[in-house]
């Protein structure tokens, strides 16, 4: 019986785990606003899930040192995004059926600056949706190509 007690606990103690740390990989299509033209280019994204952060890795297919890396805190209302901190903005969560009604939250820099990276449109589940920058490049992730879809997106980021 005792025998059988340390099995159990065994396996309860490495299915918990596994649960806490999670990896997941896939690809996500990008529309990248630069100047008067927009391109599509597709990124490899890597998930990774550790105890207190969740970590985001969206690597261009074509180009890989195009690379965006984001960080989560778990038991937090920031994001980390190269060397600049987010916080969670006081503003209603942006939702789209497309999306499956999931809540996307703005992130603003910490430091508010003229030409600032700003807003991000981040879920814990999906991860990015976009990245506004007024001096450089606009990006909108999506699962698959939508023009009509990402204007609206657009129009949110900017309202």
């Amino acid at each position: 019986m005792r025998k059988l007690l340390t099995y159990i606990l065994i396996f309860t103690f490495c299915l918990g785990c596994s649960e806490k740390n999670t990896k997941r990989k896939s690809e996500i299509n990008a529309t990248i606003f630069f100047g008067a033209k927009s391109k599509n280019e597709k990124f490899n994204l890597t998930f990774d899930k550790t105890d207190n952060s969740l970590n985001y890795k969206y690597v261009n297919q074509i180009d890989t040192s195009k690379t965006i890396l984001i960080r989560k805190i778990i038991q937090s209302d920031s994001l980390l995004f190269g060397f600049e901190k987010f916080l969670k903005a006081d503003k209603e969560s942006y939702r789209n059926k497309k999306l499956s009604d999931l809540g996307f939250e703005f992130y603003v820099l910490e430091n508010l600056v003229t030409d600032g990276t700003g807003p991000i449109l981040f879920n814990s589940d999906y991860g990015l949706l976009a990245i506004n920058n007024d001096y450089g490049p606009t990006l909108i992730f999506l699962n698959k190509e939508d023009n009509e879809f990402t204007e609206q997106i657009l129009t949110a980021l900017n309202e």
